[in-house]
């Protein structure tokens, strides 16, 4: 069996793409809403092992006095049959409104949740990296 290492996710207007481990060896998440585009990497993108699966979060939008954004996933355990092999499935995509300390008023819900019913397919992909070889010119 094969745990996959790419997760492709479409829900209402937006679109994920995420990559556990890139050639680099660090995760890589793209987060498409509408027409804006994000690229994450490394420690920005946030992963906590549940007991369903794997929450995978971002901070799509912050400021330092009135709140932000956040987009997380719900990745379920998958295995695949084989490398060459996909699997689809179906999960949930949580946007997250949060206010910041400026933000009124002062006191009651602090964060609002969005739950998108997203599908997906999961792949293995193998990344070879090699360093390009430089030559002495004449």
């Amino acid at each position: 069996m094969v745990q996959p290492n790419e997760y492709t996710l479409q829900g209402g207007n937006i679109t994920v793409r995420y990559i556990t481990s890139n050639f680099l060896g660090q995760p890589f998440l793209s987060y498409t809403d509408g027409a804006l585009t994000k690229d994450f990497f490394g420690s920005a993108i946030r992963t906590l092992n549940v007991g369903i699966g794997t929450l995978v979060t971002v901070t799509t939008f912050m400021t330092i006095d009135t709140g932000g954004a956040e987009f997380s996933v719900l990745i379920p355990f998958i295995e695949l049959a084989d490398v060459g092999k996909t699997q689809a499935f179906t999960t949930s995509g949580i946007a997250t409104a949060f206010k910041g300390p400026d933000s009124f008023p002062f006191t009651g819900v602090r964060e609002s949740y969005d739950f998108i019913p997203m599908k997906g397919s999961a792949a293995f992909y193998l990344f070879v990296f090699q360093r390009p070889v430089l030559t002495k010119a004449g």
